[in-house]
This record gives C-alpha cells, sequence and structure tokens, in this order.
C-alpha cells in the first residue's frame, strides 16, 4: 500500500517523491557557500529565502512551478512595497535557482521571468579632499589611518581592512586580500593584485608608527560597525552627509576626472589662443560622429 506524502491518502502506485522549492534552494545557498561566494552574498540569500521564497513558495514542488506561480510571486512582492532593486536581486535569485536545476535537468522546462525595471536610486556623489581631510580631523585617531588610506588610494574598504605591515613598503601599497563582513579572510573582489601609491606624508607616518609590527601584523583590523558609527558621528559634526565608499572610492576616481577635465580644458585654451575655453568647446571642438 503507498500514499501520497503531502495527504496520506492511499495511492495504487507509489508517489514521485517531491522536490521543495525551500530545500533546493538551501542546497543552492551551500554549495555556493562552497565555492567561496562572499559572506554577504550568502547572507543575502538566505534572508530571500527565509522571508520571500520560503514562506511562498517553499513547501511547493520545483516541477510543478508554472510561469503563473512565478508571476503571483512577483505580485506579492510588489505588494510587501519592497524597492524596486530588492525585488530584481529576490527574483533573480530565484531564477538562477531555476537555471541551475535546469542544468541538472532536475526541471523539465524553465518558467518564464518578468522584466524588472529597477527604479533609478538617488545620485550617488563625491567630495573634495578639503572635505575629506575636515571628517578625517572629526574621527577618533584610531580609525583615522583607515581612513587615510582610503582617501589616498580610493580602495575597497575590505581590502583596507586586511592590510598587514608587510603589505607597506615605502609610498607602495600592496593589495591581495580583503575582509568580508564575518571578518573571514578572502581573495579580493577580482583574485588579482593591486598596488596603490600614497603619499610621502602617509608612508613616514606608518614608517615611524608601525617600524616595530610584525611583517604579519594588522594595521587595520578594524570593528565594521564602530567604523560606520564613528564615521557618521564625524560628518554630522562637519555637516556632510555621505557614505565612506562615495567619500573615498567615489571621490577618488571624481577628483581625477576633475583634475583631467581642467588640464583639457586649459590645452583646449591655449592652443587656439582663446580668453576663455567656453569659447573652445562651444565653437570649435566638435564629437566623434563629425569626424570623416
Amino acid at each position: 500500500m503507498h500514499r501520497c506524502p503531502t495527504c496520506g491518502a492511499e495511492l495504487l502506485f507509489k508517489a514521485r517523491a517531491l522536490d521543495p522549492v525551500y530545500k533546493l534552494m538551501q542546497n543552492r545557498i551551500a554549495h555556493l557557500e562552497a565555492c567561496g561566494l562572499s559572506y554577504a552574498y550568502i547572507r543575502k540569500l538566505k534572508s530571500f529565502l527565509r522571508h520571500h521564497m520560503g514562506p511562498y513558495l517553499g513547501d511547493r514542488d520545483v516541477k510543478a512551478i508554472s510561469s503563473m506561480d512565478v508571476h503571483d510571486f512577483h505580485t506579492a512582492l510588489l505588494k510587501k512595497g519592497l524597492a524596486s532593486k530588492s525585488i530584481k536581486h529576490i527574483m533573480d535569485a530565484l531564477k538562477g535557482l531555476f537555471n541551475h536545476l535546469s542544468d541538472l535537468e532536475v526541471i523539465p522546462k524553465l518558467p518564464q521571468f518578468p522584466t524588472i525595471k529597477v527604479t533609478p536610486q538617488q545620485p550617488k556623489r563625491w567630495i573634495s579632499p578639503e572635505t575629506q581631510q575636515s571628517i578625517l580631523g572629526h574621527l577618533p585617531q584610531k580609525y583615522q589611518l583607515y581612513v587615510q588610506i582610503l582617501f589616498e588610494t580610493g580602495m575597497r574598504p575590505g581590502e583596507a581592512r586586511a592590510l598587514r605591515r608587510r603589505d607597506i613598503e615605502g609610498c607602495i601599497i600592496t593589495v591581495e586580500r580583503a575582509l568580508d563582513e564575518a571578518n573571514n579572510l578572502r581573495p579580493t573582489k577580482t583574485g588579482n593584485i593591486y598596488r596603490y601609491q600614497i603619499s610621502e606624508a602617509l608612508a613616514s607616518y606608518i614608517e615611524i608608527n608601525f617600524r616595530n609590527y610584525l611583517p604579519e601584523a594588522d594595521l587595520c583590523k578594524l570593528s565594521k560597525s564602530r567604523i560606520h558609527a564613528a564615521w557618521q558621528k564625524a560628518c554630522k559634526e562637519v555637516g556632510v552627509s555621505i557614505p565612506m565608499y562615495q567619500a573615498s572610492r567615489h571621490s577618488k576616481a571624481s577628483q581625477i576626472n576633475e583634475e583631467c577635465e581642467q588640464e583639457r580644458l586649459c590645452k583646449l585654451k591655449a592652443a587656439l589662443q582663446h580668453e576663455s575655453a567656453a569659447t573652445t568647446t562651444k565653437y570649435y571642438t566638435l564629437g566623434a560622429k563629425e569626424k570623416i
């Protein structure tokens, strides 16, 4: 005698084993974690499963999920009032699961997923070196080296937190590892080794204050949450509201871009002996489409 695994009713033949979405998504997350994906990404996937996929699709057999079920799940996310970017990430995670199962020939056919347009977020901003130094002056001293390195190099925060004494030789910083949100050592985001140049003043400060450190000693292994709290407090005291990532990495790129633009305008003005670069750019410089 065979019984239905769902309702317990008597069956003439043995019922096919179910493959619930929740279990398969757990297996998928475990596989990605074993592959070395970042702690932050794995944490988000677990949150998507726990709060959204699980309650709505968790006990459903994955082979029975249709395009209409996917559409209804998307509608349920919209009704929650989630941001469009969050909805896209959740749907992409579910789509990644189905693509994976299709590759493994677990499901016969992929359901259709909707195209999700992400509403533009608030524009990113950047600050000048003067504003950076003003914020730096309001930070506790134990965070200043870490933030100064971010300002001068534009490196990723996780890479700066993983720096060791041996990584700094003179004015050159070699980056070959990073710390994730759980303070686990990882390779850099791209797996490459980077070299950044710092000012002589910063190099001299590090040489004087860390000359007795062992080569493997950490320089900036600080609590991420405490850095964030100290950063917000310093910004408030200065009267600026900007995330540290934008104040360092985005600002570094934008400062260089501004310098290059000013140099370009000066060269244009000088080339045609104009009093103002505006005359040169308005009446004389042409774009690529006008080139013959």
